[in-house]
This record gives structure tokens, sequence and C-alpha cells, in this order.
């Protein structure tokens, strides 16, 4: 269930890191970029993140990224912390709509409007936030970006839909490498 909020509403909400968000099964889409940060945080290629943490579901001719699941409809990145808790990974560069929630976009042509996952125990809190409205416009900017470029190569260049993705991966990838010297390349 969503509630749709509007730029300028605030909310109750603080992040419990319950974990409950991570557990709702392996459907977190993912852009070229969130694969990039991930690859470059755990220092592998993309390439082996393939299969292992993430897959690509075909529909209409699009390929979409999403996040793997594992037992259970956990994330394939979830783990506990010391103290039995539940922890992300890969926090740091944890997907952009992993970072986003409980807000869920709520179209990239809309930018001042968001839906809220009333599901999120957080939102029971006293803490009063507005929603990450930059965050959101960031995301937008990647997610335009990467579906014009997979876009692009399927329907005008006759890539198959994984090779349109798997290509504006590595476009990505490359831009992102060289725009911070020093990392780990691909």
């Amino acid at each position: 269930m969503e509630e749709l909020i509007r730029l300028g509403d605030s909310v109750k909400y603080k992040c419990l890191r319950c974990g409950l968000c991570c557990v709702n099964g392996p459907n977190v889409g993912l852009t070229a970029h969130d694969i990039s940060r991930i690859a470059r945080f755990l220092g592998v290629n993309w390439e082996e993140l393939k299969g292992k943490y993430i897959v690509a579901v075909i529909a209409d001719m699009v390929a979409i990224p999403t996040l793997r699941g594992k037992e259970e409809g956990k994330c394939v990145f979830l783990e506990c912390d010391e103290q039995g808790r539940p922890a992300c990974s890969i926090y740091p560069v944890r997907p952009m709509r992993c970072q986003l929630y409980p807000f869920m976009p709520y179209s990239p042509s809309n930018n001042e409007k968001v839906y809220l996952s009333t599901r999120c125990p957080g939102l029971k809190v006293d803490t009063v936030v507005t929603p990450p409205w930059r965050l959101l416009k960031e995301y937008y900017a990647e997610i335009r970006q990467h579906y014009a470029r997979t876009y692009t190569l399927t329907f005008k260049k006759g890539y198959s839909p994984l090779e349109a993705l798997e290509k504006t991966i590595e476009e990505i990838a490359s831009i992102k490498n060289n725009a911070a010297p020093g990392k780990t390349s691909f």
C-alpha cells in the first residue's frame, strides 16, 4: 500500500535498520550506474556480478537488471551484523531505489510527487522529515540515461535487449572509472 506525497509535504519517518525492506523479494530494479558503483565497491569487474548478484529480466524487448534474491525473497546483499541485526553488505553503494525507500519514485517526468510505502515500520516514529527530493532527481537522471541508451541500442541499432544492457553498463562503468581516478577499474 502506498500514499502519494507532494513537494512541500513532510512525514514522520526514521530508518530503524530493521531490514524489512530487504526481505520483500528480489525485485529491486537497478541502473547501469548502480551496477557500476556496486562493482567498484566490491573491487570486481561488473560482469562478475552477473548471475551471482544481479539478474536481468526481459520485458517487452527491454532488459531490466535487478538484484538477485536468495532464500525467502531476501536480498543477496542482506547479512547480519555482530549483534545479529540485518545489515547491507554494500550499504555505502546500495542501489538508488534502496537509498530512497520508503519513498518510491512516482514518474521521471514529475519529480514533485513520490509514493510512500506505508509498510515501513519506521513511519511510526516521531521524527519529521521531508522526502529526499535531491536524491530522487539524481535517480531520475540516472534512470533516464540508462533507459535512453538501452532503448537506442535495442530499437535503433539492432542489439538484443541483453546485449544493449551489457553495452550500456560497459559504457557507464567506463565513464565512471575515467571520472574517478584511483578507483578500481574494470
